[in-house]
């Protein structure tokens, strides 16, 4: 009994940790991906045009923020 409660206790502090965005955070998956769960297939038409220019989902946070509300705003122009 311990060692469930235990291991069950691990794997829901463990869950949220995989559902935060990575590339910009803050930002809602709504600003990148169409339908859920998130998935590299499910980009919208931005999103999509944006790896193909840059390559790199990690690039993201160089241009990008999280503004009011979740929504991703632009903080520099390349």
């Amino acid at each position: 009994m311990r060692r469930s409660t235990l291991l069950f206790a691990v794997l829901a502090m463990a869950v949220p940790a995989f559902a935060t965005p990575m590339a910009v955070k803050g930002a809602k998956c709504a600003d990148c991906h169409e339908k859920m769960p998130p998935k590299k297939e499910n980009l919208n038409k931005m999103a999509t045009m944006m790896l193909k220019m840059h390559k790199s989902v990690t690039a993201c946070k160089d241009c990008h923020a999280a503004g009011a509300g979740g929504k991703l705003i632009v903080i520099k122009k390349k």
